[in-house]
């Protein structure tokens, strides 16, 4: 692909959206959507006597792996613990939240990447907060958890999405041929 004069974009065709740009996009939203269905799922199906009761029991050993749990860091469904606690659901329904909104924002073939500061402010309050917390500085709150676990849930889409883009057309199309003179 050549890159025409005016156009910084050097996936944009025409300024067209390619069949595999929308299956990117896709294939983050519905993992999304599963990540944070299991998050509520768990607490819902939670004591059941049948499949469900399972589905629940995976579901919490599942996120137990990237998240403490911890009941008094977390937010209750009908008086049971939700699948992760109050700032990694808040990462994740606020990552949900920015890929859906992210095609009305950007357009799927721009690939460009926002400036890296905005990322590390994000993941930075988050260091912060739990920092302060680790070293005996000042308690941290279901407010301010809540509120940095949203912060960088709703950042991260804006990198994910036109990475991932990026990647595929990187990974799958067809080497360059130089011609020799």
């Amino acid at each position: 692909m050549q890159q025409t004069q005016g156009n910084p974009n050097p996936l944009e065709e025409n300024g067209e959206i390619k069949r595999y740009m929308r299956v990117v996009y896709t294939v983050i939203l519905m993992t999304a959507v599963l990540w944070c269905g299991g998050i509520l799922l768990a607490p819902l199906w939670q004591g059941e006597p049948d499949f469900r009761g399972s589905v629940s029991d995976f579901l919490y050993t599942f996120f137990s792996t990237s998240c403490h749990q911890l009941p008094e860091r977390s937010l209750f469904l009908d008086g049971v613990k939700l699948g992760v606690c109050s700032r990694c659901t808040m990462v994740y329904f606020g990552f949900l939240l920015s890929t859906v909104i992210y095609p009305f924002v950007k357009k799927l073939n721009n690939i460009e990447l926002p400036a890296l500061w905005i990322l590390f402010t994000g993941a930075g309050l988050v260091a912060l907060d739990a920092g302060l917390e680790i070293f005996h500085v000042h308690n941290n709150t279901f407010f301010s958890r809540e509120i940095t676990g949203g912060i960088i849930g709703l950042i991260l889409p804006f990198y994910i999405i036109p990475g991932s883009v990026r990647l595929f057309e990187e990974f799958f199309s067809p080497p360059k041929v130089v011609p020799k003179k």
